[in-house]
């Protein structure tokens, strides 16, 4: 609140050159209509023409929807749309045409353009230009889970906002469907040139097969089996027949030989089945018959009995010719049996070598007809896809249809002017604030007005030292701090107030020295002596630190450093470096010299001839020397201290000065030189 109250200007005049700044932005910009057309991916596919398409259905996952996207938003596509709206006469997207004064001022301040006067004349980079502008108002979003693609397109003109639109999304319907169809084209003169090439092969394939079978006077049936083969399978299974035939003869032969050798040949199956001889003895036993019925009725010695003997023994006569002749045929057969087997055994022992020969043949031959198999079959599948992607492009149908059409939009979409200019009044607010801020941490502080240097002048014992500063927040523990890290609080600036008038009192040549000490001990007085250090020092000041409470030394931890192994004792007993000795502040350029370990006797080292040559060389090489010195409460250390300062700093509670016991100790301090001493007070 207190850097609003002093910074209310800064504040006031940049909220108000904001909202000047925004509502000049808003005259210029012009007003843009926004319209949307949908798209659907159709999944679906066409039964009747789809039977083994060229091109595989669109899928409708993310990632193809992403796919879908780039492409309505793609350059190419772009740019068929300008050719197809002659957008390349349009103002809103040839800006050489008719910039507007708000292009010419963007133009003018983008550093792209400075450099690229060889451009101008540049068709190539005009018409990106214009594909630029184009895709600038396109925007294509998807609709939560669906397969549906929204394109939206933004112009000043709603009725162009519309038409573009529609036009874009009928544009990437149909160039899906043309690139089905110049895919299917494509396919389809490849497949006929490759059937072409495959009919032409086949047929020297065959012609190669044909020509090995007549050079190696190979023939076949009809069904592929060679004449050897057939003929092999032939004389084998007549020469089995022939076989059988002979051993069944060979057998009955055997038969004929044994029974005529006992004397039965007439017993022979194949002999009582002869025509002949069952007529032979059918007659027999007639004669037979008659003979018994004759011998009973005339006796033995009957002519008739006689002629009847006479009569078998011709039968049996001619009983036993057909018996000889019969088993002398059978002896026939068997020897043209065995014949014929001996001629087909010989047929057969001929046909096989004859195979066997022609197998090491038929070896290319089989290799010739695998071959032309190969080429056929697939001729055959390429004919057959031929005959399925001939017909396609001709009903080819889009994976994508417009479900809805862009209308003419009747509200401007943007800019929101008033909503624009109602957000700059709260904007540049904060970044008034933010100024008044920036200002504050970096901005020198406020000079202070100083008052005449009689002010810090000592005065009789019964006047008080006047009262140079009062300061809240010194007890704070962070209070060392608040010149870094809140150089705009009211304890930095009452610090620096109270450098500046110990400066401004202080007279004489070289580097001031300024003793701090405090009239009770507390952490109040390290803070303030600190503080000075880091606002002198932020000044850019060359300071040092001279931590002179040597029993209780805080300077060095209150700006952040560590323990120490070389300190004030060490360096006046000479056993360490001056270089050695001084520590920077981490957090500001100030140097500081503390004590590492408390000597036996304070007052003799502060008030040694050594310390007296270390101010001196301070005051030689620095601008500000500022000493640390105990408390008034203490002893005399803070009074041996007193003769080697420029000025006095006394550092209290207003109830602690109020007291009667505090004006002696102010004087004593003061002493006879006369040193310009001053009262802070701290709360």
């Amino acid at each position: 609140m207190r850097v609003v109250r002093e910074r209310q200007s800064l504040i006031r005049t940049v909220a108000i050159a904001t909202v000047a700044l925004t509502l000049v932005v808003l005259v210029l910009l012009p007003t843009l209509y926004s319209t949307s057309a949908s798209v659907m991916l159709d999944p679906r596919k066409n039964n009747v023409a789809d039977l083994s398409s060229v091109l595989s259905q669109l899928p409708t996952d993310p990632s193809s929807l992403q796919n879908q996207i780039q492409i309505l938003t793609s350059r190419d596509l772009a740019l068929g749309v300008i050719g197809k709206l002659q957008l390349y006469d349009d103002p809103e997207f040839n800006h050489a045409l008719k910039p507007g004064a708000l292009e010419v001022l963007t133009k003018a301040l983008d550093p792209r353009n400075w450099l690229a006067g060889a451009d101008r004349d540049d068709p190539d980079a005009a018409r990106d230009k214009i594909i630029d502008a184009f895709l600038k108002g396109l925007t294509v979003e998807t609709q939560g889970l669906s397969t549906t693609l929204t394109v939206t397109f933004t112009a000043r003109d709603p009725a162009k906002a519309a038409l573009i639109a529609n036009t874009l999304v009928d544009t990437y319907v149909s160039d899906q469907l043309n690139a089905k169809r110049e895919v299917g084209q494509r396919t389809t003169q490849w497949l006929l040139e490759r059937t072409r090439q495959l009919a032409q092969q086949d047929q020297a394939d065959e012609a190669a097969v044909q020509r090995y079978k007549a050079e190696n006077n190979l023939n076949e049936t009809a069904d592929g089996t060679s004449f050897a083969d057939q003929q092999i399978n032939a004389i084998s299974n007549q020469l089995v027949l022939a076989r059988a035939d002979l051993a069944e003869k060979q057998a009955t032969n055997d038969r004929v030989a044994a029974l005529a050798k006992a004397g039965d040949r007439a017993d022979i199956s194949q002999i009582l089945a002869s025509p002949l001889i069952v007529q032979l003895r059918t007659q027999q036993a007639t004669l037979i018959s008659q003979e018994s019925e004759l011998s009973t009725r005339y006796g033995p010695r009957h002519p008739k009995l006689e002629a009847m003997e006479t009569q078998k023994r011709d039968l049996q006569d001619k009983i036993t010719q057909e018996v000889n002749r019969l088993a002398g045929s059978i002896s026939n057969d068997v020897a043209v049996g065995r014949a014929q087997v001996a001629s087909l055994q010989a047929s057969l022992n001929q046909a096989e070598k004859q195979a066997s020969g022609q197998n090491l043949t038929r070896v290319r031959l089989k290799a010739l007809e695998a071959n032309a198999q190969s080429t056929r079959t697939m001729y055959e599948a390429f004919v057959t896809r031929l005959r399925e992607t001939q017909d396609q492009d001709v009903i080819q149908n889009p994976d994508a249809s417009v479900i809805s059409r862009a209308p003419v939009p009747v509200v401007p979409s943007s800019p929101k002017r008033m909503l624009i200019l109602g957000a700059s009044i709260p904007a540049g607010l904060l970044l008034g604030l933010l100024a008044a801020l920036l200002a504050e941490r970096f901005a020198a502080p406020v000079p202070v007005p100083v008052g005449p240097v009689r002010t810090l002048r000592s005065a009789p014992l019964f006047r008080p030292p006047p009262v140079l500063a009062e300061i809240d927040g010194a007890f704070d523990p962070r209070a060392p701090d608040a010149a870094i890290d809140w150089p705009g609080s009211a304890f930095a600036h009452a610090t620096a107030t109270l450098l500046q008038r110990v400066m401004a009192s202080v007279r004489g040549p070289g580097a001031k020295v300024i003793l701090v000490t405090a009239s009770e001990g507390g952490p109040a007085k390290t803070a303030i002596a600190v503080s000075l250090a880091r606002m002198a020092a932020r000044a850019r000041l060359r300071v040092a630190v001279l931590d002179g409470d040597l029993d209780r030394p805080s300077a060095a931890r209150a700006m952040g450093i560590g323990p120490l192994r070389f300190g004030l004792v060490e360096l006046l007993s000479g056993t360490a470096q001056l270089s050695r000795s001084f520590c920077r502040d981490p957090r500001s350029p100030a140097l500081v010299l503390s004590c590492a370990r408390p000597p036996r006797n304070t007052g003799a080292v502060l008030a040694s001839a050594k310390m007296a040559e270390l101010v001196a060389h301070l005051r030689r090489s620095c601008d500000v020397v500022i000493l640390d010195a105990p408390a008034l409460a203490g002893g005399q250390d803070a009074r041996a201290l007193a003769p080697l300062c420029d000025a006095i700093l006394v550092v209290g509670r207003a109830q602690t000065f109020r007291q009667a016991a505090a004006a002696p100790a102010l004087a004593s301090l003061a002493g006879a030189r006369g040193i310009p001493l001053g009262l802070v007070i701290v709360r």
